[in-house]
C-alpha cells in the first residue's frame, strides 16, 4: 500500500483491496473494474465473510475474463468420469490465490454446488483438488462461477521447485539443532572446563555430532554453487561461504579431538550456516509465490481446439492440427491457423493478435485469421487451410530461455562483487595464517580460521535478500508482481517506457463519452436501448448495456432483436421499429445527420447518439508525465492505426515523434532494437508484442487473463492504474541505495573484525557474539530502510471499509 505520507487526506480507497482510487476513475468507490465487480459478487451472493479473513490484505482484483473457452477441460472431465467409479477426481491449477479467504471463497462456492463430494486449495503451490458424485456434478459451470470472481482455472501443469522443497527442510532441521548445540555452548561460556569430566565431554562430542550434520544438511547448497562456479571458472559468494564453512567445522573437530571443546567454533558455525539458509530461502520466496500466482504457461501446447473426426469431436493440441482438418470453433475458443468459415456467419476478435478491439462478422466462404478468437454465442466450423507449423502463430508463441538476453547487467554486478569479495576474503585469511605461523600451526590456523568466520557475508547472505523480499511484498500490494529473479537490478537501468496503446494504455473496452445522453433519455427509449445492446457481445453494445443498467432500466425477456452485420440491431415493438447502431444507418428521408458514434432510432429518426470512446486507464495521463517529469522518454508503439495513435498521444503529452502506429509484430521487435534494448521497459498485452518483449531489457503485461504472455513477461499488473509501474522504478532505485550502504556497513565492519583477528584477540566466545550481532544490526538496517507502513484504512465517501462489510 502507499506510505501514509504519500497519500493525501482527500484521497478514496478501494472498498474492495484497500488501494488508492486513481485520480480520474469512474468512480470514487473502487481502484478497478475487477475490484467493481467482485465486490458486487461478494455482498450479492452473500460471501463478504472474505473481507474479514482477508485482514484487509489483498491486492485488487483481476477482471473476470469475458467468453473464455474451456475446450481443455472437456477432455479430463471425460478422463476423470471413464477411469472413476461412482466419485470421480480431478485435479486443476488456479490463477489468482492470494490467501486464505481465497481458499475459504472457492470452498464456499463448491458446498453450494449440488453434486460435490470434496473440494481442497493448495494456496502456495496454486493446485486445486475436486471430486464430485458421477453424473450429479457440472464441473464447468462451477468453474465459471469461480472465475467470475477472477481467479482463472487450467489443467494441471505446476509443479514445486526442486528447491521450493529442499529448503524449507534443509531450514527446519538446521534451526533445531543450532538451537540445542547453543545451549550446550553456553556452559562453556559460563565455566564449564575440561576438569569438570563425562560433562564437559558428553557435550563436546554432542556439539560435534550435531554440529556434523548441520554441516552435511545445511552447508550442501553452499558446497555445490562453490564448485559449480569453480567448474565455469567465476568465483562465486558460496564460495568463501563453503571455505569458511569447512575450515571451520575442521578446526573446531581438532579441538574437540583434543578435549578442548571449549575452543570450537560449533555454535558459531551452526548460526553461520542457519542464517545464510534463511537468506537463500529469503531470495527464491516471494518470486515462486509470484510465479504460482499465474497459471503454467507451455506455449502452443497449453493451447487446445476441437477437430471434427468422422462423427466423433476429439479435443486436441493445436500443434497437432493439419491442412484440411474440419475445426469447431466453440465460443471463447482460438483459431491455431488460417481457416476458412464453413457456417453461415460468426463473429470473431482478432484484439490478441492486433492488440485492437476488433471485433467484426465474417461470412461463410471468407477467411478466419489465425489468433482470432469465437466472440460469439456459438459454435462454428472453419475448414484448416494450413497447418499449425506454417500458422503464423509459431514464432509469436515460442518460448525463449529464461531471461535470455536481459540479465548481463545484473550478472556483471553480482559477478563483480562475488569475485572481489573472494578474493578478498582469502586473501586476507592467507595473511593471517601466514603472520601467526611463526607462534604455531595451532595458533595461524585458529586465526585464520577466526577471519573467515568475522568475515561472513552476512550483508550479502541474509540483508540483501530480505531487502529485495521487502520491496516484492510492497509492490505486490500494489498490483507489481515480478517473475524474474533480476528484474529489481534491471530497473534502475530504465530510460525508455514504451507503451503498447489498447489494452495497455487504455483498457480495451468501450466508454461512454458523455454520461448524461443516456441519463437523459424518457423510460421507454431507456428500456428500449438496453434490451437492443444487451443482446449483442460487441464491446460497443456491451459498453452500453453496463451503462443503461445503472440507470434501472428493464429487460424484457421475450423481445426479439434481430442483428445487421456491419450496422446495428432492430426491434419492432408494438408497431414500431427501434433500432440501434450505425449513424448512417437510416431509411428514406430520415437522417442522422450530424450525429455521432452509435445512435438509436425510432422508426428512422434519431433519438439520441451515445459518444463513445476508447476508455482510458484513469491514471495514465498522470503517470505518464510523472514519467516523463522523471527523466524517462515515453514511447507509443502500437498496431492500430498511426492516426488514432497521434491522437491519444497528444492527450496524453508524448510527443508526435515518439508515437508509431500501424506496426507489425516484427516492425515492433526493430523498434525496440533501433530504440535501445539496454535501457528500454515495454509494456505490452497482446501476442503482437511477443517479439518485442524478447528485445527489451524489462517487458511486463497486464493482460493475465490470456494465454502465453504472461509467462514471457518479467512481470505482470492486476488492477487498472499503472502507479505501481512508476513505484517499482522508483523502489528498485531505492532498493540499490539500500544494497550498496549495506555493502559499505559490511566493509566497515570487516575491517575493525579483520583487525581483531590478526592481532589475535578473536576467540570463539566473541565470534559467537559478533557475528550474529552484525547480522541482526544489518537486518534492522534494512527493515527501517525498506519498510512502508500500510496507509491506514479510510472510508470512501461514508461507505463501509473493506474489513466492516456486514457479513
Amino acid at each position: 500500500m502507499a506510505d501514509p505520507a504519500q497519500t493525501r487526506p482527500d484521497e478514496a480507497l478501494c472498498l474492495h483491496c484497500g488501494s488508492r482510487v486513481p485520480e480520474g476513475a469512474s468512480t470514487r468507490e473502487f481502484c478497478c473494474a475487477g475490484c467493481e465487480v467482485v465486490h458486487g459478487l461478494l455482498v450479492s451472493q452473500g460471501l463478504t465473510r472474505y473481507y474479514q479473513l482477508t485482514g484487509g490484505k489483498t491486492s485488487p482484483a483481476a477482471e473476470p475474463a469475458r467468453g473464455r473457452g474451456l475446450s481443455w477441460l472437456e477432455p479430463l472431465v471425460t478422463k476423470a468420469e471413464s477411469v472413476s467409479g461412482a466419485l470421480c477426481s480431478l485435479e486443476l491449477d488456479v490463477q489468482g490465490i492470494h490467501c486464505a479467504a481465497c481458499v475459504w471463497l472457492m470452498n464456499e462456492l463448491f458446498r453450494r454446488q449440488p453434486g460435490g463430494a470434496g473440494f481442497t486449495v493448495d494456496p502456495a503451490l496454486g493446485k486445486a483438488r475436486m471430486q464430485w458424485r458421477h453424473g450429479a456434478f457440472d464441473v464447468a459451470g462451477f468453474l465459471r462461477a469461480v472465475e467470475g470472481f477472477g481467479y482463472l482455472f487450467g489443467p494441471s501443469r505446476k509443479r514445486p521447485a526442486p528447491t521450493s522443497l529442499d529448503l524449507p527442510i534443509r531450514l527446519g532441521i538446521c534451526v533445531a539443532l543450532t538451537m540445542n548445540v547453543m545451549l550446550f555452548s553456553v556452559s562453556f561460556y559460563v565455566g564449564l572446563a575440561p576438569e569438570d569430566g563425562e560433562v564437559f565431554g558428553l557435550f563436546t562430542w554432542l556439539s560435534l555430532w550435531l554440529s556434523s550434520v548441520v554441516v552435511l544438511v545445511g552447508g550442501w547448497p553452499f558446497f555445490r554453487s562453490a564448485w559449480q562456479g569453480l567448474r565455469r571458472g567465476v568465483p562465486h559468494l558460496d564460495l568463501p561461504i563453503a571455505l569458511g564453512i569447512l575450515l571451520v567445522f575442521g578446526t573446531s573437530l581438532v579441538q574437540a579431538r583434543g578435549g578442548r571443546g571449549d575452543l570450537a567454533y560449533f555454535d558459531t558455525l551452526n548460526t553461520f550456516v542457519t542464517l545464510m539458509l534463511v537468506g537463500r530461502w529469503l531470495q527464491q520466496r516471494v518470486l515462486e509465490r509470484n510465479r504460482r500466482f499465474l497459471l503454467e504457461d507451455d506455449g502452443a501446447e497449453g493451447l487446445f481446439v476441437r477437430r471434427q473426426e468422422g462423427d466423433q469431436l476429439v479435443t486436441v493440441r493445436v500443434s497437432q492440427v493439419a491442412e484440411r482438418d474440419l475445426l469447431v470453433i466453440a465460443p471463447g475458443d482460438l483459431v491455431p491457423v488460417d481457416a476458412e468459415l464453413l457456417d453461415a456467419r460468426a463473429r470473431v476478435s482478432t484484439d490478441w493478435m492486433t492488440g485492437e478491439p476488433d471485433e467484426r462478422e465474417v461470412l461463410a466462404g471468407q477467411p478466419l485469421p489465425a489468433g482470432a478468437f469465437n466472440a460469439g454465442r456459438e459454435a462454428v466450423r472453419a475448414l484448416a487451410t494450413q497447418s499449425f507449423q506454417d500458422s503464423p502463430l509459431v514464432a509469436l508463441l515460442r518460448r525463449p530461455p529464461e531471461g535470455a538476453g536481459r540479465s548481463a547487467g545484473h550478472t556483471r554486478f553480482w559477478e563483480s562483487v562475488s569475485r572481489r569479495w573472494v578474493v578478498t576474503v582469502l586473501a586476507v585469511s592467507a595473511l593471517g595464517l601466514v603472520l601467526w605461523w611463526p607462534s604455531g600451526p595451532d595458533k595461524a590456523l585458529e586465526v585464520a580460521v577466526a577471519l573467515l568466520v568475522v568475515t561472513c557475508p552476512c550483508a550479502i547472505g541474509i540483508a540483501t535478500p530480505l531487502a529485495y523480499e521487502l520491496v516484492q511484498a510492497r509492490l505486490r500490494r500494489e498490483g507489481f508482481f515480478i517473475r524474474s529473479t533480476d528484474l529489481l537490478d534491471r530497473l534502475p537501468r530504465v530510460r525508455q517506457v514504451l507503451f503498447d496503446k489498447t489494452g495497455t494504455l487504455t483498457l480495451g473496452r468501450m466508454e461512454l463519452a458523455d454520461r448524461s445522453v443516456v441519463e437523459s433519455l424518457d423510460d421507454e427509449a431507456r428500456d428500449v436501448a438496453f434490451n437492443l445492446a444487451s443482446r449483442s457481445n460487441h464491446p460497443v453494445s456491451r459498453c452500453l448495456a453496463e451503462a443503461l443498467s445503472r440507470t434501472g432500466a428493464r429487460f424484457v425477456p421475450d423481445a426479439r432483436v434481430t442483428e445487421h452485420p456491419g450496422q446495428g440491431l432492430e426491434w419492432v415493438r408494438e408497431g414500431v421499429s427501434w433500432r440501434l447502431g450505425r449513424a448512417d444507418w437510416h431509411v428514406g428521408r430520415a437522417s442522422a445527420e450530424g450525429a455521432r458514434g452509435t445512435v438509436l432510432f425510432r422508426d428512422n429518426t434519431p433519438v439520441a447518439a451515445f459518444p463513445l470512446r476508447e476508455a482510458l486507464r484513469p491514471d495514465a495521463r498522470r503517470e505518464v508525465s510523472a514519467l516523463q517529469a522523471e527523466g524517462h522518454a515515453v514511447w507509443l508503439i502500437s498496431g492500430d492505426a498511426p492516426a488514432r495513435v497521434r491522437e491519444l498521444a497528444g492527450s496524453l503529452g508524448v510527443p508526435e515523434a515518439q508515437a508509431l502506429g500501424g506496426l507489425r509484430p516484427e516492425d515492433k521487435a526493430c523498434t525496440v532494437s533501433r530504440l535501445g534494448s539496454t535501457d528500454s521497459l515495454y509494456l505490452g498485452d497482446g501476442v503482437n508484442d511477443s517479439l518485442a518483449f524478447e528485445r527489451a531489457l524489462c517487458a511486463g503485461t497486464p493482460a493475465i487473463d490470456r494465454p502465453v504472455m504472461p509467462g514471457k513477461s518479467d512481470f505482470f499488473l492486476v488492477g487498472e492504474g499503472l502507479a505501481s509501474l512508476r513505484e517499482a522504478l522508483r523502489l528498485s532505485r531505492e532498493l540499490h541505495q539500500v544494497v550498496r550502504r549495506l555493502l559499505m556497513l559490511a566493509i566497515g565492519y570487516n575491517v575493525v573484525a579483520v583487525a581483531v583477528c590478526l592481532v589475535g584477540w578473536m576467540t570463539p566466545l566473541r565470534a559467537a557474539v559478533a557475528m550474529p550481532a552484525t547480522s541482526l544490526a544489518t537486518v534492522l538496517f534494512t527493515v527501517w530502510s525498506l519498510s512502508a507502513p500500510r496507509a491506514p484504512r479510510r472510508d470512501a465517501g461514508g461507505l463501509p471499509r473493506p474489513t466492516e462489510v456486514p457479513a
